[in-house]
């Protein structure tokens, strides 16, 4: 029998905006409620990275499609004044029946482009503006720093760290979710393992160490618990006397015939990794043991693993502390880009501090275009009333710079796919597994100079000159030529 896909996670309908319900009201009086809308989020650049890994879509979806205010709410948002009868009529009957378009998760894609499109009645399509946005940047930034760790470790395996206390009481689940589609091997956070089969890994913790004052008798009794996969842990710099005690209790252990002495491995948490590793592998070699697998962990990120390897430490896999760095500064938009009146689509756009900054008008098509080899090349929006480019001759606009440029491709698809008609999901949930190995061959279809850590080169992301056009003819500017 298939896995029985995991339990959903319960949203409120009240975890978005107060104002996102005064503007159902509003919408109302204005006369434009159910107009249909396209609304579209993006995602802005993240320091030092080339790209980002989408995550937090199927999550997302799941909120979407349950989406409903219980009667209590309601009556709470009338006494408030946030809503009239009318907007509380819409709402007691309210089933989210919107399109949705978006980039598969574990998909790489750009800064600037519409990684996700809602289309559907103004007055559902903004409201929902909030878990967009919420459901989208916090994962797409956590898959993104463990994709960079993935890269750094070249082979060596990432663990994810954080998951059981990042940002509230019962952890972050999805949190050790988005790092494992990202690249991490494996999450200490028991629930996550659970909800989302991810692997597991349990390492010593630093508190149960310092409760038994004989370091041998502590590893002992950590590894009669763990069974077969233990994880030791001492920390950077620890005292010889605690390194032959982690060594006397791993041969005792490996004198017993159930014991396999490959599952071992010690964690070193902090301090200089490559000077206690070698001392690691030195006292194993004269206890005639086996190389311990050395773990990592303490202060590490991307640059500090791609440093270690660099130093060939021999290290096996690295417990990441945090991938999300989310500070609230890194925030997705969500603009409404068109809008229907009788019959016709009218562009909109918002307008930010520099033309790069604004948004980019009117409904579209992204064009994912590649080269004979699957390589990424370009990432070209078209407008859905104009016919897409062969891919041969592709012309654009760069939108980072506003200059036209031009390319040869093998070929082009549409980067956002169907993945909600009418409020329901047209697909089952992919398993996490699948989301992995998604990133891991969309990074391998990523040329070098834009995965790297340091000093990535900027992906072409771009629009046709027909959008350009329209952007241009809204800013109030001249089209140049």
């Amino acid at each position: 029998m298939p896995p029985s896909p995991p339990a959903f996670l319960p949203v409120s309908a009240l975890s978005v905006e107060l104002e996102a319900y005064v503007a159902v009201t509003a919408s109302i009086h204005a006369g434009f409620a159910d107009a249909r809308t396209t609304f579209e989020c993006v995602l802005p650049p993240l320091r030092d990275a080339g790209f980002l890994v989408l995550a937090g879509l199927e999550p997302l979806l799941d909120a979407l499609e349950r989406f409903k205010l219980k009667n209590d709410e309601l009556t709470w948002l009338e006494t408030l004044g946030a809503v009239d009868a009318e907007a509380k009529r819409r709402l007691i009957d309210m089933r989210f029946s919107c399109d949705v378009d978006a980039a598969l998760e574990g998909t790489v894609v750009f800064p600037g482009e519409p990684v996700l499109t809602v289309e559907g009645p103004f007055w559902q399509a903004q409201l929902v503006s909030a878990l967009v946005r919420g459901g989208l940047t916090s994962s797409t930034l956590t898959a993104t720093r463990a994709a960079r760790c993935f890269l750094a470790a070249d082979g060596a395996e990432v663990i994810e760290g954080s998951a059981t206390t990042a940002h509230r009481l019962g952890g972050n689940p999805l949190g050790a979710r988005a790092a494992y589609i990202g690249g991490a091997s494996a999450t200490t956070c028991a629930l996550a393992a659970r909800r989302y089969r991810l692997p597991v890994r349990a390492s010593l913790p630093r508190q149960f160490a310092l409760g038994d004052a004989s370091p041998r008798a502590m590893f002992e009794s950590w590894l009669r618990a763990s069974q077969d996969k233990a994880i030791l842990r001492i920390e950077g710099g620890e005292s010889e006397m605690v390194v032959r005690g982690l060594v006397d209790a791993v041969k005792n252990r490996a004198a017993q015939p159930s014991w396999h002495q490959g599952d071992i491995a010690v964690e070193i948490a902090g301090g200089d990794h490559a000077e206690m590793a070698h001392l690691l592998i030195d006292a194993f070699a004269k206890a005639a043991l086996g190389e311990p697998v050395i773990v990592a962990s303490g202060d590490l990120d991307e640059h500090a693993i791609a440093d270690l390897r660099r130093r060939e430490t021999p290290i096996s896999a690295y417990i990441v502390p945090s991938f999300d760095v989310d500070d609230g500064t890194w925030p997705a938009r969500y603009d409404l880009t068109a809008i229907e009146s009788n019959g016709q689509w009218s562009p909109r756009m918002r307008r930010g501090s520099t033309v790069a900054d604004s948004g980019d008008p009117g409904r579209k098509v992204v064009v994912r275009y590649v080269d004979m080899d699957g390589q990424l090349l370009a990432d070209v929006a078209h407008a859905t009333n104009e016919r897409v480019q062969n891919a041969s001759d592709v012309e654009f606009v760069d939108r980072s710079t506003g200059f036209p440029a031009r390319l040869a491709a093998a070929a082009g698809a549409p980067l956002l796919t169907n993945v909600m008609r009418a409020g329901k999901r047209v697909s089952a949930p992919e398993p996490a597994r699948t989301l992995r190995e998604r990133t891991t061959a969309s990074l391998l279809a990523l040329p070098e100079r834009h995965r790297r850590l340091r000093t990535p080169a900027l992906y072409p992301v771009g629009t046709t000159p027909a959008l350009a056009a329209i952007k241009q003819e809204l800013l109030g500017r001249p089209v140049s030529g």
